[in-house]
């Protein structure tokens, strides 16, 4: 699987990784973290170089696909303000929008949360000595990183 796994890290290595999974506390920030043990760090530890990697690509997708759920949310608010328009002030929202916006925001808690869960995971089983491997990430860096030869 990785060139290096949790249980031969020694314990600077699993608490570096661990933090670069943690980062994911900080919403929106959370990839300074990952990015930053990433850059100083990948030439020291090919495990802290994988895990630190896997967090930071990790917590930039997650972040990037909210925006972009908040935007179709976004547009879904106003449509349904404008929706109600023709009928005047009393006239009813179109409830097909109203329960895309209902949706969206239900898949930003969702994802946020899911977000959160694995950064924890990801944390706590490294701290442990177990690997770990965000899902579809994780086996996919695996690949890419034996590919090309940098892990």
């Amino acid at each position: 699987m990785m060139a290096t796994s949790a249980q031969q890290a020694s314990q600077d290595e699993r608490l570096l990784a661990a933090v670069a999974h943690s980062g994911a506390l900080l919403p929106f920030l959370g990839f300074i973290v990952p990015l930053h043990i990433w850059i100083t760090q990948r030439d020291w530890s090919k495990f802290v170089h994988f895990q630190a990697l896997q967090a930071l690509i990790y917590q930039l997708a997650m972040p990037s696909a909210f925006s972009v759920v908040y935007l179709l949310g976004f547009w879904g608010l106003y449509g349904t303000m404008l929706g109600g328009l023709p009928d005047g002030l009393g006239g009813a929202l179109p409830s097909g929008l109203l329960t895309l916006r209902c949706v969206l925001v239900g898949m930003i808690l969702v994802g946020w949360g899911l977000t959160l869960l694995f950064g924890l995971l990801g944390a706590s089983r490294i701290l442990a000595g177990r690997d770990f491997l965000y899902p579809l990430l994780g086996r996919w860096l695996v690949v890419y990183m034996e590919g090309s030869k940098n892990i």
